[in-house]
């Protein structure tokens, strides 16, 4: 009975947890463009 229940808890936050893996994937990614970016055509951090 507990492995089903294990499961479906799997089941139930496994998907939540790939999404929360894969926005900070996301957001690392974009760090590193966006740093790569302002080395490349030298504009400053202090943009609004």
């Amino acid at each position: 009975m507990t492995t089903g229940n294990s499961v479906n808890l799997l089941l139930l936050f496994g998907p939540f947890a790939v999404y929360l893996v894969m926005l900070v994937v996301y957001y690392v990614w974009e760090g590193r463009r966006e740093r790569r970016l302002h080395e490349k055509y030298g504009t400053g951090e202090d943009h609004v």
